[in-house]
């Protein structure tokens, strides 16, 4: 019995000291590349599959939040941008599927990874299905005529 509590604590530790290993350099990769013009950069480069599913540029930096290190750290994000930037609600919704469905790919991923997961089908699945059911959102939630300013 102490034998199996003791393998099981020792397993635990193991599995804990794994995650740290991976959770804390990429919370700390995300800050430095937060301060540099990296996520506007990319921002930039994935704008036409954006717009695809709905969203502008201006919801890049929340999305790439919440895409590498998940809702919890994202949501405050997503928060504070829609304050900023003022993101209209059909955005903001459409922002908050698409991390519901595909969040923390990177942190995930490579936890899932470490214990043995398969990371192209984890990936893969979850992209198809986020950018689907966002786009599919995006058409059937059709944005409102703006007025003309005459």
């Amino acid at each position: 019995m102490m034998d199996a509590l003791a393998a099981t604590l020792a397993g635990a530790v193991r599995l804990s000291v794994k995650l740290l290993l991976v959770v804390v350099p990429l919370v700390v990769i995300f800050e430095v590349l937060r301060h540099l013009p990296v996520f506007r950069r990319a921002g930039a480069a994935l704008d036409p599959l954006m717009r695809g599913v709905g969203l502008t540029r201006q919801a890049a930096v929340p999305l790439f939040t919440g895409l590498f290190l998940g809702l919890a750290y994202g949501a405050g994000i997503i928060i504070r941008v829609s304050q900023e930037k003022r993101l209209p609600p059909r955005e903001l919704f459409l922002l908050a599927l698409f991390l519901a469905t595909c969040h923390s790919v990177v942190e995930d991923i490579l936890i899932f990874a470490v214990i043995g997961g398969s990371a192209w089908v984890m990936l893969g699945g979850r992209l198809l299905l986020a950018i689907g059911l966002t786009a599919l959102a995006a058409r059937l939630w059709k944005e409102a005529p703006r007025a003309s300013g005459a």
